[in-house]
């Protein structure tokens, strides 16, 4: 009689394993507390900070030097307006290129920081 009650005990212990497993539920973890206008600002900086050192600054040199290239040899008879529009118009577009390849997170913080009231 041993080994059956053995392998009863051993059948019941192995059934509430298994049934406890299947009935253990937790809450989901609450959601975050939304940002603060503050938060989203610190955050939207240092992802900017991390996104000019990134690609940014040479993003926005080799803009100016296309840009200034082209708005010359564009407008030649009058270059020098030409050279004067296209080289900010260069550096921005460059810029804004450089820090949108160098940190992708760049454009989600500054629509989080946007969109906090």
């Amino acid at each position: 009689m041993k080994p059956i009650a053995t392998l009863a005990a051993s059948a019941l212990v192995a059934a509430a394993v298994f049934t406890g497993t299947g009935t253990a539920l937790a809450d989901p973890a609450p959601p975050p507390p939304p940002p603060t206008k503050q938060q989203a600002l610190d955050t939207m900086l240092a992802e900017l900070g991390v996104a000019w050192a990134q690609g940014g600054a040479a993003g926005t040199a080799i803009g100016a030097v296309v840009g200034l290239g082209i708005g010359c040899v564009s407008m030649f008879p009058g270059s020098l307006a030409g050279c004067i529009i296209g080289a900010p118009t260069g550096a921005t577009i460059g810029g804004l290129i450089g820090m949108g390849n160098g940190n992708p997170k760049v454009q989600q913080s500054i629509e989080t920081y946007l969109n906090t009231p």
